[in-house]
């Protein structure tokens, strides 16, 4: 049986893929919660930081997004109106 070998590229593509993975997580819920900045940068970044540290750096940055935008929902003040003692916010 011949033996199996993975060069840097190929460990490099499979981090890339993990980082894609993790950060779909982010993606998804801040696209289902109406925080695409969040999504967007936790994906993006989460695919970098697969790429450059693997699994080390993908799945912390894909949870601390995720936490940020499970935490507080962008669109939140949004849905609320203007304040109740009559002030006007911009």
């Amino acid at each position: 049986m011949e033996e199996l070998r993975i060069g840097l590229y190929g460990l490099v593509a499979v981090n890339i893929a993990l980082g894609f993975f993790f950060g779909t997580f982010p993606l998804l819920a801040g696209i289902l919660r109406g925080n695409r900045k969040y999504a967007f940068l936790g994906f993006v970044l989460s695919i970098v930081g697969g790429g450059l540290l693997g699994i080390l750096l993908s799945y912390p940055l894909s949870m601390i997004f995720l936490w940020l935008i499970l935490r507080d929902p962008a669109n939140a003040t949004v849905a609320n109106g203007p304040a109740e003692s009559g002030e006007v916010t911009v």
